[in-house]
């Protein structure tokens, strides 16, 4: 699978922290660290996203100061594919609702966003690089009769 990556700055966030962290065959953090990696905003602030000494995301980053509407989007998604968080309704730590489609999706970063779910999720998305043909047409389809009319 080629991955597509936003800039140099973004594909080198994403190698560097995968031989970091010896996650190169790893879809979790692979796609954790892709997401992460898409803006300068997160590739600063990657210390307050994820704790290397403990290998585990850092909870508490999604409620600092710097995360604008769009990193916040992000680091949802990438702690949501890291190990499925979804929020914590009993203790009101982000509205599990924020980790619909309907709220991550709504950015011009969806093309990267989708990336990431292919790092994530590589044995179903293989399928999509595969090329695909056109059934070819049967006698009742509308178009194969005008063709014989013409």
């Amino acid at each position: 699978m080629n991955t597509i990556f936003k800039d140099i700055d973004h594909e080198q966030f994403y190698e560097g922290n995968l031989r970091m962290t010896h996650s190169q065959h790893d879809p979790y953090r692979q796609a954790f660290f892709y997401v992460l990696g898409i803006t300068p905003q997160t590739r600063q602030h990657i210390q307050d996203l994820y704790d290397y000494e403990e290998q585990a995301i850092r909870l508490d980053a999604l409620e600092q100061g710097w995360q604008t509407s769009t990193s916040i989007k992000m680091t949802r998604l990438a702690f949501n594919l890291y190990n499925g968080y979804s929020g914590d309704s009993e203790t009101r730590r982000d509205n599990p609702s924020q980790y619909s489609p309907y709220q991550l999706f709504d950015t011009g970063l969806m093309p990267y966003f989708f990336e990431a779910i292919k790092l994530r999720y590589a044995e179903y998305a293989h399928t999509l690089e595969q090329p695909y043909f056109a059934f070819p047409p049967t006698e009742t389809d509308h178009h194969s009769s005008y063709e014989h009319e013409a």
